[in-house]
């Protein structure tokens, strides 16, 4: 259930990423901008969480 939570955290992420950016690309960057790399982050350490852990 963890890994499904996981998913749809990123996706939903990664989706107000797309919307944030073209809003950025429109209309300026000011507020987008930096919200778009926000989701960025937040989707990408969601999906790192997702990889399993390596073993040394």
């Amino acid at each position: 259930m963890n890994r499904l939570k996981l998913i749809l955290f990123a996706l939903n992420h990664a989706s107000a990423r797309a919307v944030d950016r073209a809003g950025a690309d429109w209309c300026g960057g000011d507020t987008r901008g930096p919200r778009s790399q926000a989701h960025d982050e937040l989707a990408s350490q969601a999906l790192h969480a997702l990889l399993p852990k390596r073993r040394r």
